[in-house]
């Protein structure tokens, strides 16, 4: 093949060429060419290899054990007959010797491996320690190996074992010459997830499956992905050095490398973060004990393993805890939310006190090498407690060189600071980030991820989990919507090359994590393996950023829209990110991309082989920079050479990292651009009205009462972008006003299915939009700054849990009242239906008065408790709405037919038609007969239940018609003729 040019992002920087050969391994893919021996016979060398027997290749061959005989298969391929059927009758015979000749023979091998193994059976299942389940500490990360078992296992099976017994939850593949094993329960994982054939054989005589070394990586990448932890205990030394060492007996040495799981898998190609998280609980009160339901506050640190970042304080993968530590409420906590994690229990040593600290040889033991801050003592004890908890968790899967010592420098994360407050239950309610069913159709982030890049798609995430707070920032956000709706040429050159460009957060988080050099001691093609991804890595980082900084450049220059100068705050900060070219990380830039070599396939002389599948290029290190520093000898070994390569290497990656903030500083740059077009596109493709919302400060910092004025209002995920309008049913909603005294609760009622939880909802996404700094579905928006919305929504129960549906209303109920503030937005839908009617309707009239009197937030309030209308129709606090529905062919036997209107009316609805949404359901006519006969009956045993409805003489509409006429006249205060006549029963005011 001849040279190869790659042109880099900044074409005038950057260019390189390598040679490229041709190889011919195994797995390059180059089909091998057949050459004449000297009889003129043909060789098809590699398809010939592929068929000779290993000693080890018992799933070569269709995952049979091989049992050398008489005759091996070249001695097979050599018969009569055609090679296939010959090799299959050979397999055939080598299974019958493997397992006897008959079924009786093979359950007796099965019974026979169960009996030795009975100690991993789950009644008899001890930890290390000698611990049964029971035991408050017992470890399920280890299992107790009796020690007569261990004495009649061999030598490599005491090496698997005496590892295994402290990862008995980890799979480990077992190096045994050129393939990998997996033993007893390990197997079985293998054979159910990877569909390998299980055998019982090998040198421990027991259950086990595998795959040669070529297939390791994509089956340790399978599992990781389906949950599993997964390790490699790798061969150390060849035989002829273990023989070389200690003599002829001598067993090949092995060790266990890596663990990978899925929260520390640092080549997570995933858009979303994945999260490691350790989570320290403290009781507040210092005489209750850790089980008794009393105040616990938390402390908690999480790791990005792919993007390479610790912080100290989403939802986590996986979560670390102290064994029996967590208090019964925290543990239904986690139960109540299910999240899709797994939850390890350590021992109380993995989560050491900070006194342990004061010795600065400990600190420098737990945190070696980890960029932490010189006032790391101030983030608190709980949090120092999380942050080496999970430093020792990495150091237990030997990620800590990986992961920790070249992290950058740990952050700390303040939950909620300086944006507004959403909690699970209101991500969930209102289906922000997923839907009912765990799918992201018809969620709010859906319907505005048009973003280019996925480091857009994450940060559109973050910004709508966590709305801002800060009016300026929020106006510069708007500020720069508006320029690019107004500037569309700015928009589509810039999301063609980000759509074009790698993950630059990703990749540069793969160079974080490849700063450490491979470990010392491992076999020279694990070794050249490691290397190879070191060098793909950098080269991959080198090219992104290398783009990112050709595309804030173009961007800035205004290339594609000469008219006029970037205006908006953020734009013109973000396009001037990008290093100036003759800045020293650009020269730095320069240098690494010199001193690769890059090329489609392996290029001449490269050390590292092979290449898997998935790789379309090799990355080498140019020659003169491998032998910059000294002549090459002739006496160095390909070892030798290697160490060099890869010291080279950790040179080159260090140099790159220490520009880290200016990649930084521009992943940023692009992915806020990416997340504010995408805002522009939203209102480009709106069936509806958007506009440009008006935020006030905070009622609290101001003395004016909290507002929230939408009119023209609807719901952008009710009608998927580019819908049709015309289905849109517009409403004005409004609550409080510059008055203190303004009404800020809305009691709404309505038919079911009238609209009352869409209209609640869209209030709640047009604030959480306005917030972002993205244009609101509405003709016009004016609010003061939320900072926080609580929603009280739906009827579901909590089974894990132990909650009930009623519970689950009360308990949600509870976190409105203690942490409900005047600038908070509360959305209630149907609270109290859970109950019984009476126990709900006083549950509904006691939360109701407390939230619109005493904490005097904003409240939308939807009932199907109608006599609720009739006990706050005089406060001034409150207002009266319903969802208009239109009903026709009522009569004294029939309830007629309804029309739901959709549309939000002033006043109360007289009754929830809730027979009519019956019949539109399905259920036959004559089971509504009868209901509605019951209600009638129903209606007259609970005369005097709500008295004041049933005294009512006007019907709801001609009640409010009155209220409207006799606000209108100078007569007097409305709620005092109101009240009057009320009190006299049943005559006219």
């Amino acid at each position: 093949m001849g040279t190869n040019k790659k042109q880099t992002g900044i074409a005038k920087f950057f260019s390189r060429s390598a040679g490229a050969g041709k190889d011919v391994s195994p797995d390059s893919g180059v089909t091998p060419q057949s050459t004449a021996n000297k009889n003129g016979d043909r060789q098809h060398t590699q398809s010939q290899r592929r068929l000779t027997p290993l000693k080890r290749s018992a799933w070569e061959i269709d995952n049979v054990p091989t049992v050398h005989g008489e005759n091996s298969i070249d001695d097979v391929i050599d018969l009569s007959g055609t090679k296939e059927t010959q090799l299959e009758l050979h397999r055939k015979k080598q299974f019958r010797k493997a397992l006897g000749d008959g079924e009786d023979s093979h359950a007796a091998a099965l019974r026979e491996v169960n009996e030795r193994f009975s100690w991993l059976q789950p009644n008899n299942i001890l930890d290390a320690e000698g611990h049964d389940p029971g035991h408050p500490e017992y470890d399920a990360r280890s299992i107790h190996v009796p020690l007569d078992v261990y004495k009649k296992l061999s030598e490599s099976q005491k090496q698997y074992w005496a590892v295994k017994k402290m990862y008995r939850d980890t799979i480990i593949f077992f190096k045994v010459g050129k393939f990998y094993e997996l033993y007893e329960d390990d197997a079985e994982i293998g054979a159910q997830t990877l569909g390998w054939k299980m055998t019982i054989t090998g040198v421990g005589h027991c259950r086990q499956v595998g795959c040669p070394e070529s297939g390791v990586e994509e089956a340790v990448a399978r599992l990781v992905n389906a949950g599993y932890k997964v390790a490699r205990m790798e061969q150390m030394e060849t035989a002829q050095e273990a023989k070389a060492a200690r003599g002829p007996k001598a067993t090949i040495r092995r060790q266990l490398t890596r663990v990978h799981t899925p929260a520390t898998a640092t080549g997570n190609v995933s858009v979303e973060a994945v999260h490691l998280m350790a989570l320290h609980e403290t009781p507040m009160d210092s005489h209750a004990s850790a089980c008794q339901e009393s105040r616990v506050s938390f402390s908690f640190a999480f790791l990005d393993a792919a993007a390479g970042r610790f912080y100290v304080g989403v939802a986590p993968r996986e979560l670390l805890v102290r064994r029996n530590e967590l208090s019964a409420i925290t543990q239904r906590a986690l139960m109540t939310h299910n999240l899709a994690m797994e939850i390890t229990n350590v021992s109380a040593a993995e989560f050491p006190d900070p006194k342990v600290f004061a010795s600065g040889d400990k600190f420098q033991e737990v945190f070696k090498g980890l960029c932490v801050p010189h006032n790391i003592q101030a983030m608190g004890a709980g949090a120092l407690t999380a942050l080496s908890a999970l430093c020792l968790y990495l150091k237990r899967a030997n990620a800590d060189e990986e992961l920790a010592t070249h992290a950058q420098k740990v952050v700390s994360y303040e939950t909620y600071a300086g944006a507004l407050c959403l909690d699970g239950p209101t991500l969930t309610n209102l289906e922000l980030l997923e839907n009912t069913t765990g799918g992201t159709e018809g969620s709010l982030f859906a319907r505005l991820d048009t973003c280019a890049s996925p480091g857009g798609r994450r940060l559109l995430r973050l910004w709508l989990c966590r709305p801002l707070r800060d009016v300026g920032a929020i106006e510069q956000r708007l500020d720069a919507v508006s320029e690019i709706v107004q500037r569309p040429s700015l928009v589509a050159p810039l999301r063609a090359a980000l759509r074009a460009m790698p993950d630059l957060d990703r990749a540069h988080g793969r160079v974080r994590n490849a700063a450490a050099a491979p470990q010392q001691g491992l076999p020279t093609w694990a070794l050249e393996a490691a290397q190879k991804r070191r060098l793909v890595a950098l080269d991959t980082a080198v090219t992104a950023v290398a783009k990112a900084i050709s595309i804030l450049r173009e961007f800035q220059s205004g290339r594609h829209d000469c008219s006029r100068p970037l205006s908006s705050t953020l734009l013109t900060t973000a396009a001037a990110s990008a290093p100036d070219e003759h800045s020293p990380a650009v020269k730095t830039l320069m240098d690494i991309n010199e001193t690769l070599v890059s090329s489609d396939e392996p290029a001449k002389g490269s050390k590292t082989k092979g290449k898997p599948k998935a790789e379309h290029r090799s990355v080498s290190i140019h020659p003169e920079a491998l032998w910059s520093t000294q002549r090459q000898s002739a006496s160095e070994s390909q070892h030798d050479i290697l160490d060099r390569e890869i010291a080279v290497t950790t040179l080159l990656i260090e140099k790159f990292n220490a520009h880290s903030s200016v990649w930084e500083g521009m992943e940023e740059a692009l992915s806020t651009l990416d997340v504010l077009t995408a805002f522009a596109a939203f209102t480009e493709t709106s069936c509806g009205e958007t506009c440009r919302p008006t935020i006030l400060p905070p009622a609290s910092n101001s003395g004016t009462g909290a507002m929230l004025d939408l009119r023209g209002l609807w719901h952008p995920c009710a009608v998927p972008g580019g819908g049709d309008s015309t289905c849109i049913v517009a409403n004005d909603l409004v609550l409080g006003g510059r008055e203190p005294d303004s009404a800020r609760t809305l009691l709404l009622t309505g038919p079911n299915m009238g609209g009352k939880s869409t209209i609640l909802r869209a209030a709640s996404t047009a604030c959480i939009l306005a917030q972002m700094g993205c244009p609101v579905p509405a003709a016009s928006a004016t609010l003061t700054v939320v900072d926080r919305i609580f929603t009280r929504l739906g009827a579901q129960d909590r089974i894990m849990a132990g909650q009930s549906t009623f519970l689950v209303e009360c308990t949600e109920a509870a976190a409105i009242l203690q942490h409900g503030t005047p600038d908070s937005l509360v959305i209630c839908d149907e609270l109290g239906r859970g109950t019984s009617t009476f126990d709900g309707y006083a549950i509904a009239h006691a939360v109701l008065k407390h939230l619109s009197s005493s904490v005097d937030c904003r409240l939308l309030f939807a009932t199907h408790y109608h006599p609720l209308t009739m006990e706050f129709l005089g406060s001034p606090r409150v207002k009266l709405g319903h969802m208009a529905a239109l009903v026709s062919g009522a009569d004294a036997t029939s309830d007629g037919h309804i029309t739901f209107l959709y549309k939000l009316l002033s006043g109360a609805c007289p009754k929830s038609y809730g027979l009519q949404v019956a019949r539109l359901a399905g259920i036959p006519h004559e089971i509504i007969n009868v209901a509605q006969q019951a209600g009638m009956k129903l209606e007259e045993k609970l005369q005097g239940a709500f008295s004041k409805k049933l005294r009512m003489p006007l019907r709801t509409e001609e009640l409010q018609c009155l209220h409207d006429i006799v606000r209108a006249s100078s007569i007097g205060p409305v709620e005092k003729l109101v009240e009057a006549w009320m009190s006299c029963g049943k005559d006219t005011p």
